[in-house]
């Protein structure tokens, strides 16, 4: 049996990835991250109930569903989009990084650093024994990150193992393509078993 509506959807999470990779805008990063959670949830499901009135789909099925509950990557993509579509918290965001520095180039002691936070505006309180400073602040381009987030009463860190190997790059980009590999692998092996029998 062709599973051509998990393929599709699979094509669609591919070019979210694509979207992500090449866009300047959290915003636009931020729908094509929630685009990409939606479609692979999706060609997971659709695939699960177009073959599950077949005979021994379910033996067949539960290896793949038992990983889906323990690897922590397969976990935290499908919690991470059942939080981002119930709007329950974020899981990606874009952390703001700012940079201090004197106009002049000189370099300047601080003692202590304190902030707060009113009404939309950051106030940052340097105690520096320098006087006639004369200082500058930069905001500096960060990328964005996966976050720790709390869906239905329990938390879920950024998943640091995928299929018993180390993750070495959490961005949200790389989480993305190790996922779609897993997610084609499971349409095309179910496609292949449902021919079978």
């Amino acid at each position: 049996m062709k599973l051509l509506g998990p393929k599709k959807d699979l094509d669609i999470a591919g070019k979210a990835i694509d979207c992500m990779k090449s866009t300047t805008s959290f915003s636009e990063f931020k729908e094509n991250w929630e685009n990409f959670l939606f479609r692979i949830e999706r060609s997971w499901e659709f695939t699960e109930i177009t073959l599950k009135s077949k005979k021994g789909f379910q033996q067949w099925h539960k290896p793949y569903t038992d990983l889906r509950k323990k690897d922590p990557l397969l976990l935290f993509l499908r919690q991470a989009r059942n939080a981002e579509m119930h709007s329950v918290t974020p899981t990606v965001t874009k952390p703001l990084t700012m940079e201090v520095v004197d106009k002049s180039g000189r370099g300047f002691h601080l003692n202590s650093v304190s902030s707060r936070l009113e009404n939309g505006t950051l106030t940052i309180d340097l105690d520096s024994p320098d006087i006639l400073l004369d200082l500058d602040t930069r905001i500096m381009p960060a990328d964005p990150e996966v976050v720790r987030f709390k869906n239905r009463g329990k938390w879920y860190n950024p998943p640091w193992q995928h299929l018993r190997e180390r993750i070495r790059d959490l961005h949200p980009v790389g989480l993305a393509e190790l996922g779609l590999v897993f997610y084609r692998a499971y349409v095309n092996e179910a496609e292949i078993w449902s021919q079978r029998t």
